[in-house]
């Protein structure tokens, strides 16, 4: 026995109760007794009892009767009847209330002792059957719920490959009914490309102790009974599939691998979100998210097929670089959200431009790379190149705005401009920025000495950034002066550069190269308060020369500061706003109009005065210069160099008239002639700038000799640079 065993001994004999309990208590039992069946029914209610040894003769309640009660009230005892009564009746009584055993009075206390251990064994046998039981039908019910609230679906497929078990998660994975699924074959759901792996796992048997099968397969869903179409869905499963036999063990490396051999247990979890967040990771890899087309990476790679393809074939291809001309206006004037739009615009039109076979990708910002295989000649490149050109340069409409860009584009040839995807990129790009330097909108072929100019140009770039490092450059002055009385109405900042080995360098040399680079933007604001802070100087020193005037790029403008940076520099040095002009060239005022016409009026407001300079080489139109806040022409210096000893009537006297007739000053530049400077006066034009005068000199020169001019007129002088006081 497991534990001390509790006795109920009932009897209505006080001498029989007290030695059987004592002889009971001496085996070990634990023993309480009752002299009736009144009192034998108290105890059962108050406690639990192994075993009843119960009298069945008794005067109050018959041990029938307490049977009953115990039966009734389903306590769990276990009942040995004793009496003297030996009547089939009453024995049998007995046992149909469900007596253990039955012994009759007077009895050896050795059978008893036996019936009780008898009694109690099978009673702790029962109960740890009933425990057993429990515990099995509570493990298969955690086992069931298991399987059917897996997140995974679980089934078993027979030998032959029907299903035999689901889970409630195959219905809600695959659409069909649990009742639908069972009896099915596999491949009556497995998608057919996969059917091979799906009999691997399903139907090998092994020859050996089987082990877990895994594999990557798709079903197909059951499409929707409201649907018009097939909508099927592949659904992705990570499979593990292991084979069940019947035997207790595996059968052995020599015996027959069909023996025993019952079906496969199979354990499938749904891997489509994770394969399509692969598939996402994948072609975020290889292309480009805001145009869909191949990036950089891609690109390298079918650039490189295409080359090997065209060794073998001993045929050519082209590669083309494009980018976009003054890009940068849309995306700083209207913002990142309109300048992805374009791109988007501009990806489709360049994509539609080529063939079914050309790859266009996307290298970043406004730049695309174009490859074309299989091509015959240079011509057919060109071709390709001006179809491209012509169809960017349509107008587009991007959220109420109609913008206009154009592209430039660089052609390299395989083999004949290099036998590598790198070389082949490199030398497109060097055409396209020979593009750009000719003027933009339109395509070059690469040619050998672009490189050498590319190198030259790249170099020089270098040189500029280390001569601002190192205080290289330097602000000259050239008067501006009346042609009326020969008074100097103002100076104009010009940019030099002390090169450490080429010497004195005008603008004209490196000016082109620092626009675009961008080294324009730090160079104009070094001239800006440079200049500022020389007039300031003179100022203080008693010499006021009038206006101030700089000039500034495109690149400047297009700047989302640019009026807070002049702003700052005058307040910085106390300089009277009215006292600055700015001088803009017609072609910064090609794009980005009204952006510009917004900054100009907020400079106007604070006094500071618009010039354009090189007027008449543009595009301006009358509309548009009556929209600008501007004060001054100044006419370029090309027309005042036609002019001739005989000259009657020039393209001058138009523009002077013009700027009469809007009442804006003028300014002439290049005067180097007396019989130009004849002209100019006879025509009025009010103001004149040039090497009659003075060529323009370094700032203190020109501080010393404005501070000798007293009455700030100056001789003509077209032999040296001298300012001269008047005589």
């Amino acid at each position: 026995m497991t534990k001390k065993q509790k006795i109920l001994l009932v009897d209505d004999e006080p001498q029989l109760l007290k030695s059987c309990r004592a002889l009971l208590a001496a085996a070990g039992y634990t023993v309480m007794t009752a002299s009736g069946g009144e009192e034998a029914i108290q105890l059962l209610q108050k406690d639990a009892h192994d075993l009843v040894l119960l009298d069945l003769n008794m005067p109050d309640i018959s041990g029938h009767e307490v049977m009953e009660f115990i039966n009734s009230n389903n306590i769990d005892s276990s009942v040995i009847a004793i009496s003297g009564e030996t009547s089939f009746d009453w024995v049998s009584k007995a046992f149909i209330l469900g007596a253990y055993d039955y012994v009759q009075k007077p009895y050896e206390f050795d059978v008893l002792l036996h019936t009780i251990t008898n009694a109690l064994r099978k009673r702790e046998l029962e109960n740890d059957f009933s425990r057993l039981r429990k515990q099995l039908e509570r493990s298969e019910k955690l086992h069931r719920f298991m399987i059917e609230s897996s997140p995974d679906m679980i089934f078993i497929v027979d030998r032959k490959g029907f299903f035999a078990f689901v889970n409630d998660r195959a219905e809600d994975l695959l659409g069909y009914k649990k009742d639908q699924i069972i009896g099915m074959h596999y491949s009556e759901i497995v998608a057919p490309d996969c059917l091979e792996k799906a009999e691997y796992c399903f139907s090998e048997r092994s020859s050996e102790e089987p082990a877990m099968r895994a594999a990557e397969i798709f079903l197909n869903r059951k499409a929707s009974a409201d649907s018009r179409q097939n909508d099927t869905k592949r659904l992705a499963i990570e499979l593990n599939a292991l084979g069940v036999y019947e035997d207790e063990e595996w059968p052995e490396a020599s015996g027959d691998p069909d023996k025993g051999f019952s079906g496969t247990y199979v354990v499938a979890r749904d891997i489509t979100l994770r394969l399509e967040s692969e598939r996402l990771i994948h072609y975020q890899a290889f292309h480009d998210l805001l145009t869909g087309l191949p990036n950089r990476v891609l690109f390298l790679d079918r650039l490189s097929i295409a080359i090997s393809n065209a060794k073998r074939k001993k045929s050519k291809l082209a590669v083309m670089f494009v980018d976009l001309d003054r890009f940068k206006v849309v995306n700083d004037t209207l913002g990142h959200a309109v300048g992805d739009k374009l791109l988007q615009g501009v990806a489709a039109r360049l994509k539609a431009s080529l063939r079914e076979g050309d790859t266009l990708a996307r290298l970043g910002g406004d730049e695309f790379i174009v490859l074309l295989p299989g091509v015959e000649s240079e011509l057919v490149a060109q071709k390709v190149a001006a179809k491209i050109i012509s169809s960017v340069k349509a107008p587009f409409k991007v959220d109420n705005h109609e913008l206009f860009v154009t592209a430039s584009l660089g052609i390299s040839m395989f083999p004949h401009d290099g036998d590598s995807a790198e070389a082949l990129i490199k030398n497109s790009d060097i055409a396209m920025y020979h593009t750009k330097g000719e003027g933009k909108n339109g395509y070059k072929l690469y040619e050998d000495d672009m490189s050498i100019r590319q190198e030259h140009l790249l170099n020089m770039e270098n040189d500029i950034r280390r001569g601002i490092k190192e205080n290289q450059f330097e602000v000259f002055y050239q008067p501006q002066v009346s042609s009326v009385n020969g008074e100097i109405t103002g100076v104009e900042a010009l940019l030099r550069w002390n090169h450490p080995e080429q010497g004195l360098l005008s603008p004209a040399y490196f000016l082109s190269i620092a626009e675009e680079s961008g080294l324009i933007v730090e160079l104009g604001g070094w001239v800006l308060h440079s200049a500022l802070e020389e007039m300031s100087n003179w100022r203080e020193a008693g010499i006021d020369v009038g206006k101030l005037a700089i000039n500034f790029s495109a690149r400047q403008i297009e700047q989302k500061d640019f009026v807070e940076r002049i702003i700052f520099a005058l307040k910085k040095y106390d300089f009277p706003g009215e006292s600055l002009e700015i001088e803009i060239t017609e072609s910064s005022l090609i794009n980005d109009i009204d952006n510009i016409i917004v900054k100009l009026k907020q400079l106007h407001n604070v006094g500071v005065h618009v010039a354009i300079d090189d007027f008449g080489t543009g595009y301006s139109s009358l509309s548009l210069l009556q929209k600008l806040p501007i004060n001054r022409l100044k006419i370029d210096k090309s027309f005042v160099a036609n002019i001739t000893e005989d000259t009657d009537h020039s393209i001058i006297e138009a523009i002077i008239q013009m700027a009469k007739g809007l009442k804006l000053d003028m300014v002439a530049e290049g005067v180097e002639k007396d019989y130009q400077l004849r002209y100019l006066q006879k025509l009025q034009c009010p103001v004149i700038q040039g090497f009659i005068y003075s060529r323009g000199v370094p700032a203190a020169d020109a501080r010393k000799l404005l501070a000798s001019c007293a009455s700030r007129q100056i001789q003509k002088s077209p032999r040296n640079s001298r300012l001269k006081r008047s005589a």
